[in-house]
């Protein structure tokens, strides 16, 4: 018994040792193993972003060119076909898409029934006829460079011009009417607007002009 005894304590004695040995170098040792730890990881984390900084200079750099390219070969055909048709919308000219070709068979319709001349006939008119959207037409107008609403009122426009010349015996009220304008008075502002002279000045000179070339 006291030789078990004796080997018991020997063992808790050599644990106690190690133990105290254990802390003694943990305290000494372990702000210095702190500081490399921290000195390598600062290092790896400045190498990583450098790492890291050099290709988004290099993308930056070779991928801006290219996309402002990509945007200006989108946005002037773009403009271009906006300022090309709605220069040439009124001829039926239109951009090459279903949209385009919507807007061609609508003018084509209100040109050849003289839709126009009816004075409520608009956006809604064109809907119930054709069986569309006002989303669907809008958007071929616009594409187009112009509206339902400034298509018609072109379309009213150019019928009364040819009125005035062809038909001197109507007055410019009845012309007004009989091209879908509601209110003379609109039609004067209008016509204004698009010859840059009034209906009353504009006729003179053509009739003018008309009976000079008859003599």
């Amino acid at each position: 018994m006291e030789v078990i005894l004796w080997i018991v304590l020997l063992g808790l004695a050599i644990l106690v040792t190690a133990l105290v040995v254990s802390l003694h170098y943990q305290r000494k040792y372990t702000p210095i193993f702190r500081q490399l730890s921290e000195l390598l990881s600062n290092k790896d984390l400045s190498e990583t972003d450098k790492t890291i900084e050099k290709p988004e200079k290099k993308t930056d750099s070779n991928t801006r060119k290219p996309i402002d390219e990509t945007d200006n070969t989108i946005d002037n055909p773009i403009n271009n076909a906006q300022k090309e048709t709605a220069k040439t919308a009124k001829e039926g000219k239109t951009v090459d898409s279903a949209d385009g070709e919507l807007f061609k068979q609508l003018t084509e319709a209100i040109r050849k029934e003289q839709l126009y001349i009816t004075p409520k006939f608009g956006r809604k008119e064109l809907v119930e006829r054709f069986h569309l959207t006002g989303k669907r037409v809008s958007t071929a107008f616009s594409m187009a460079g112009t509206s339902v609403p400034e298509f018609i009122r072109e379309c009213r426009l150019e019928h009364a011009r040819q009125l005035m010349v062809e038909r001197p015996e109507m007055t410019l009220s009845e012309i007004a009417a009989a091209s879908g304008f509601v209110h003379a008075s609109t039609f004067t502002v209008d016509f204004k607007n698009k010859y840059g002279v009034s209906p009353t000045i504009y006729r003179e000179k053509e009739l003018r002009a008309k009976s000079n070339s008859e003599k």
